[in-house]
């Protein structure tokens, strides 16, 4: 029976575990065509539940819920086993997660800020009693999912694709019928810089009345973030290519295109009836590849906005004209989290100076290799060092090789951390070494300032613009390893003096990068971009 699923819901199939809900008695209510369902749940491991087409005469007293089904659609077998125990768990009204197309190859991901009216739902019997009184028609599937989805009390989005729509999504799929919608466009969804920040714009969008959905490709480690943060998210391989998915955006009263890879997405929204946000975060180097997709002029409707004057300058390069205006990103306040503290064991006796980064050449971990190797063997010995970061080029990962070689008791390094360990390594750590050689502002400079711990960064970065020299930071010129070396070593020597610059760099983080900074910035954006539509 498992060879209708997709390799979406397959996967997610391999890690469920059994739940025994058969004293949970639930109908299934599909009053319009049903074949593809009925047939879908003759291999239900959930077996108590009756499949009706109407509800008048079914509301039996053993009756626990009913899954209310306005659209066939195909589920796994575990499906009304989720729901069942989604409904001993307290919850008045359930969704799930669901796949689109003929192959699952699009998924939408729901979220608890996000519950739209969705067509296939779970309603508890009091829940249903509301909403069959306020009815005008309490036969009306699709009028009861409505009201469901309107007076629930205990919402509850299920984390699993329990359903298979053979049909393309649409906007009704991932919104509610009424309210202002904002449509964000990301090309991925992992860990690195860009889509983090992204996330502190739902929030933020939140909190003017708008229902998010988030657009982007497979899950890379990010994407739980978003539905965390209270929007819809749906995936697709490709997405930055899907004239499909672009048409979500016409759906919208608002659209945020996240990065300069959605430039082909600004050609097919420019002109068009929806405002859209174009937030540039990119270095220099990936424009040679994508300049030929940039439009030679922006329509009214869209305006650009960079995360400072590095990635303004990147986009003035290829265009000089356009009209950019600053938008910084903002980020949580982590070291006022409660989040588990743990010793990431690193001799505690030494200051610990740590970059963090994917491995490239515009990175440049191999400068900040040189300049370890050129400071004197007794100053070196004072200090550890510590590289973290997916090796995406050879030439980066051979140089930080070879150094932690030489060097074991001092130079170390780590693939990946995850959240926590990486706000443990704020809160542990000395000082941020980026010794990029393009870099428009790196997130993990701003999360050492949230925790007082200034950074040396060279002058391609962001960062180095709003750095205060000798008061939250330090930058150093020309790509140089032996004027990065100087100052490494000097630090070394007095990490009193680092430490005494915490106060320096919280300011630097409150001023520019705080939760609440970004979050007047942007509304601002929002507002100016949206009047008059």
């Amino acid at each position: 029976m498992y060879n209708s699923y997709t390799s979406l819901q397959r996967e997610q199939l391999a890690k469920q575990t059994y739940t025994d809900t058969q004293s949970t008695y639930l109908l299934v209510y599909a009053p319009l065509r049903s074949r593809i369902l009925t047939q879908a749940l003759q291999d239900q491991l959930h077996r108590k539940f009756r499949l009706v087409d109407h509800l008048a005469g079914e509301l039996t007293d053993a009756v626990a819920g009913v899954l209310l089904v306005s659209e066939d659609v195909a589920c796994l077998s575990t499906t009304l086993t989720y729901f069942a125990q989604a409904l001993r768990d307290g919850a008045d009204y359930a969704v799930c997660n669901a796949v689109f197309g003929f192959s699952g190859q699009t998924a939408l991901y729901q979220s608890h800020g996000h519950l739209a009216e969705s067509k296939f739902a779970l309603v508890s019997r009091s829940l249903l009693a509301r909403c069959r009184a306020a009815a005008r028609d309490p036969e009306s599937v699709t009028e009861l999912l409505a009201l469901a989805a309107q007076l629930c009390q205990a919402p509850a989005c299920i984390p699993q694709a329990l359903l298979h729509y053979e049909r393309d999504i649409c906007a009704e799929d991932a919104y509610s019928a009424s309210g202002k919608r904002a449509f964000v466009m990301s090309h991925v969804l992992d860990m690195t810089g860009a889509p983090i920040v992204l996330v502190s714009a739902v929030p933020v969008l939140r909190s003017m009345g708008y229902e998010v959905v988030v657009l982007g490709p497979d899950d890379s480690g990010s994407l739980q973030l978003f539905v965390d943060a209270g929007a819809a998210v749906i995936t697709r391989a490709g997405c930055t290519s899907s004239n499909t998915l672009w048409g979500l955006a016409l759906c919208a009263d608002f659209v945020l295109a996240n990065t300069v890879v959605e430039a082909r997405v600004i050609r097919a929204l420019s002109n068009a009836p929806v405002p859209v946000l174009w937030w540039l975060h990119d270095a220099f180097a990936g424009y040679p590849h994508i300049a030929h997709q940039i439009p030679k002029h922006i329509a009214p409707n869209v305006q650009l906005y960079s995360v400072g004057k590095h990635a303004a300058a990147a986009m003035h390069s290829v265009r000089p004209q356009f009209d950019i205006r600053p938008l910084i990103y903002g980020l949580p306040d982590y070291a006022a989290e409660d989040f588990p503290r743990c010793d990431l064991g690193y001799p505690a006796d030494k200051p610990l100076f740590a970059t963090v980064g994917s491995f490239e050449r515009r990175k440049g971990q191999d400068i900040f290799c040189k300049a370890i190797r050129l400071l004197p063997d007794a100053v070196r010995e004072k200090a550890t060092f510590l590289f973290v970061g997916k090796a995406a080029d050879q030439e980066m990962m051979d140089a930080v090789r070879a150094l932690t070689t030489e060097h074991p008791a001092n130079v170390f390094y780590c693939k990946r951390l995850s959240r926590d360990e990486i706000k443990n390594l704020m809160e542990q750590c000395t000082c941020l070494v980026c010794a990029s050689r393009d870099d428009p502002m790196p997130t993990f400079v701003t999360e050492g300032l949230i925790f007082g711990k200034p950074s040396i960064v060279s002058e391609h970065t962001g960062t180095a613009g709003l750095i205060t020299e000798g008061v939250d930071g330090f930058t150093y010129p020309d790509d140089d390893p032996k004027k990065l070396a100087s100052i490494l070593e000097w630090a070394i020597l007095h990490p009193e003096k680092l430490a005494a610059m915490r106060a320096g760099c919280r300011k630097l983080y409150e001023t520019h990068y705080s939760k609440q900074s970004f979050a007047d910035a942007l509304t601002a954006a929002v507002k100016e971009l949206t009047e008059g539509h």
